[in-house]
């Protein structure tokens, strides 16, 4: 809660107040009525690189907005991708983020999603994560949006361990994807921390660069209206 009050950005669902009762805390954040990226992938089955390109640039934005507050999220995935009003996407749930309050610190708590979490949560736990694995999860939610699902699903959980230790995913024939785009996911899925882009440099990246502008995604954004919310937890 303290960590997502801090944050005010256009692509972060906005937190409104929080109060408790003797059982429970409430929440109030911004409402948007419209879908996740999950269902909208369950919708289209993967998205145009088009369509990546308009979400990805604010995805970007906002995390620009939490790392220079010092905020790693932790927890980037589609199932945490709002989609709002005229195609805005806010960034919610920050349940696991956590506050890097000294230069050069290593956050050693292992955390996330399976198919998110970066091998340096996993593996190198002895010298700690940073704002790094952020740019990991955008790797796999750029690769999710335009294959259809995350680069190391499996049925079982170990096995999405060792193949996000081994960096083991391939580019499937039947969804081609640009040379663009699979250099850029492949910078974002270094297994290497230092290896991956900062926020800008992926903005600079041919990918980015190279936005085509979508006159109407109205499949996608039907108009809404944000209000609040009352979330309840104990």
């Amino acid at each position: 809660i303290k960590l997502h009050r801090e944050l005010i950005h256009e692509n972060i669902v906005k937190f409104i107040r929080a109060f408790e009762d003797d059982n429970f805390v409430y929440i109030i954040l911004e409402l948007c009525e419209n879908k996740t990226c999950v269902e909208l992938l369950k919708e289209k089955k993967r998205l145009s690189e088009p369509e990546a390109k308009m979400f990805f640039p604010q995805i970007l934005g906002a995390l620009q907005c939490m790392h220079d507050a010092r905020i790693i999220h932790r927890d980037l995935k589609l199932g945490n991708l709002f989609i709002a009003k005229d195609g805005e996407i806010k960034i919610g749930d920050f349940g696991l983020a956590t506050k890097v309050n000294d230069k050069g610190e290593r956050k050693k708590t292992i955390c996330g999603t399976p198919n998110y979490i970066a091998p340096e949560i996993l593996f190198n736990n002895d010298v700690g994560h940073s704002y790094e694995v952020d740019i990991w999860s955008l790797g796999v939610i750029l690769y999710t949006m335009l294959i259809g699902k995350p680069p190391f699903q499996t049925k079982h959980i170990k096995e999405i361990y060792e193949k996000i230790k081994n960096t083991d995913y391939t580019f499937p024939d039947d969804c081609p994807i640009s040379a663009e785009a699979k250099d850029l996911i492949e910078k974002l899925l270094s297994q290497n921390p230092k290896d991956r882009p900062t926020i800008m440099q992926i903005l600079e990246h041919p990918f980015m660069r190279m936005r085509e502008r979508i006159a109407a995604l109205t499949d996608i954004t039907n108009t809404t209206k944000c209000k609040g919310i009352f979330f309840g937890i104990n």
